[in-house]
């Protein structure tokens, strides 16, 4: 795009692009890229033909903005307050449990229903997200493009794209588990080493579970029910469990290290704070 372009010939050649990712959304991302179509995106994007070619002379460059917005268009979904709510009402249950003097460990058991309940919301999130989905499409297939310039320059945006995922994830964990009494610590490793490599290994691991994972092929992930009930990790109290919330919860755990005196009563107004 040129200092030249007029306001409105920046926003018919935006109206393309847009229309095109929409289409993508909708459709899917094939491995040959095949559903990006200049044609059908400047027929969407209620342009004329003419003024679409002139806007977009180049099929390369339209490719490339294209899937750069793809790039740049998935983030990671903040938590709902639906299940900030699940959370502070398992935490409330939790101090209440511990009151009455039926568990031992009331620290534990809210971390891992905390885990529980945040891993699988996170999950169902992405898993129905087409945006996160056509992201993660598109970092399989970037490596075999056959344009040298358009896999360098998407290698560059998945990159960074990678890296501010990574550094917002280890921003909620650092709150969550501060909330709790917990804190990350890998040996060896400092707070923040120690935050980046969780984050980075929860990401890998939550990546291999919407691609390859049962029910996260669909749309819809209540369609399959891989559910069970069990007191998990130290949990004294049952949980609803899925195979996706107890892979990550487990991941999650392996880097955490517990206070070195028992939680006895979980401070809910700390954790309303930080969460």
């Amino acid at each position: 795009m040129t200092s030249r372009e007029t306001g409105g010939a920046r926003d018919a050649k935006e109206r393309i692009v847009d229309a095109a990712v929409a289409r993508l959304h909708r459709d899917g991302l094939t491995v040959a890229l095949a559903g990006i179509s200049l044609e059908e995106a400047i027929a969407e994007a209620g342009v004329a033909r003419a003024t679409g070619y002139r806007r977009w002379p180049n099929r390369q460059d339209f490719a490339r903005a294209v899937l750069v917005r793809v790039v740049r268009e998935a983030e990671l979904v903040p938590e709902s307050e639906e299940t900030l709510a699940a959370i502070r009402n398992a935490v409330s249950r939790v101090n209440a449990v511990a009151e009455r003097g039926e568990i031992a460990d009331p620290g534990r058991t809210a971390v891992v229903e905390a885990l529980r309940i945040a891993t699988e919301a996170d999950f169902r999130r992405l898993v129905t997200s087409r945006r996160w989905r056509d992201y993660l499409a598109l970092r399989a297939t970037c490596a075999g493009l056959p344009d040298e310039e358009l896999r360098a320059e998407l290698t560059a945006e998945l990159r960074r794209a990678d890296k501010d995922f990574t550094a917002g994830r280890g921003r909620v964990y650092a709150r969550a588990t501060r909330a709790l009494g917990y804190r990350v610590q890998v040996p060896a490793l400092g707070e923040d080493a120690s935050l980046e490599l969780m984050s980075s290994t929860l990401g890998a691991l939550m990546s291999g579970l919407i691609i390859g994972g049962g029910r996260s092929g669909t749309d819809d992930a209540d369609d399959a029910d891989d559910s069970f009930t069990a007191k998990a990790f130290g949990s004294e109290i049952d949980g609803r469990w899925t195979a996706a919330s107890y892979a990550l919860t487990s991941s999650f755990l392996t880097f955490l290290a517990p206070p070195a005196v028992p939680t006895v009563d979980i401070d809910l107004q700390t954790v309303l704070t930080e969460l």
